[in-house]
């Protein structure tokens, strides 16, 4: 019987026949990757127009926007597409500023830009 239920031929309590679910079948993956990437990019808009035209200290940005979610890595992916400046203030703090192709970016895809 197991043999048959990996095969997908087992047959329910109720005469009905088992299948495997299909692993491409879109309605089964809660987090496909287009909506990830979608997510992801909504995401990436909310924290460039969070940090907005006056650099924010790297704590702050930091505190509100790591995460742990490898899957939503929203400030790893913000810098990785060049979206973000660093800065030393002169006291030696760092600050996190939108970068000039981040600026791009927001007026490209943020409505209110629009």
């Amino acid at each position: 019987m197991l043999a048959e239920a990996a095969l997908g031929k087992a047959e329910s309590s109720h005469g009905r026949r088992l299948t495997a679910p299909d692993p491409e079948d879109p309605a089964l993956l809660p987090y496909s990757e287009a909506a990830v990437s979608e997510t992801l990019d909504s995401l990436i808009l909310d924290l460039l127009e969070w940090i907005g035209p006056v650099p924010r200290p790297y704590s702050e940005v930091m505190e509100a926007w790591r995460t742990s979610c490898p899957q939503l890595a929203v400030w790893e992916e913000a810098d990785r597409r060049g979206f973000l400046a660093r800065a030393r203030e002169s006291g030696g703090r760092e600050v996190i500023g939108i970068s000039a192709l981040g600026a791009a970016e927001l007026r490209k895809r943020s409505p209110a830009a629009s």
